[in-house]
């Protein structure tokens, strides 16, 4: 099975690689990728460039040889709906099983999304789960893995919701940081921080 993790990555942070390293694990993924959005439908626009944030995804996974940067939408351009990447990414994989990860807060909002139920017939869906944000435990139910089976059982469709590890990363507060002059090294693979310094990005 395929990890698929989408994102703005604006910019991509520990976080990220420790979310991706636990689901890995946890699901025994043969791999996860890396894929940083074009022109987000969810979100406002990042003010970083969506080259720019693919090369910082590129350099924060060097160290992981299970993951890799997809770099799909970044070339497709125009909006990123998630159906149309996942049927690309699905006529390349074949029969092997695809898993898409998202956030509680995503998921809360699925169906809202383009032909959500066509995702589903393309991925497995892994919903990241934390404290602060409960998923609608009514939403598509008839599709969440039961007790007992797992995601490599069936090709697509199911729904596996999966705790995060406490992190207290976020993209939001490391620009803020950085807008503020301080140095969020602790939050930053060492060369993304040094690839932010030298461009310099996230400046007021």
């Amino acid at each position: 099975m395929i990890g698929v993790f989408g994102g703005t990555f604006n910019p991509v942070h520990n976080g990220h690689l420790s979310l991706a390293s636990e689901v890995l694990k946890a699901y025994a993924l043969e791999s996860i990728q890396f894929l940083p959005s074009y022109l987000s439908v969810h979100r406002g626009q990042p003010e970083v460039a969506a080259e720019i944030r693919q090369q910082m995804v590129g350099l924060a996974i060097q160290p992981y040889p299970a993951f890799s940067l997809n770099r799909y939408e970044i070339e497709r351009k125009g909006p990123s709906y998630t159906v149309d990447t996942l049927r690309h990414l699905k006529n390349k994989a074949g029969s092997e099983p695809l898993c898409w990860l998202m956030g509680a807060d995503s998921f809360n909002s699925f169906l809202s999304w383009k032909q959500p139920l066509e995702i589903l017939k393309l991925a497995h869906l892994i919903v990241c789960t934390r404290p602060d944000v409960a998923p609608d435990e009514d939403l598509l139910s008839e599709h969440y893995l039961a007790q007992g089976e797992t995601l490599a059982g069936s090709a697509t469709g199911k729904i596996a919701f999966f705790g995060m590890s406490p992190n207290t990363c976020s993209s939001t507060l490391i620009r803020q940081q950085l807008r503020q002059g301080h140095s969020p090294s602790d939050c930053l693979p060492l060369a993304v921080l040094k690839f932010i310094q030298q461009q310099p990005l996230y400046r007021t």
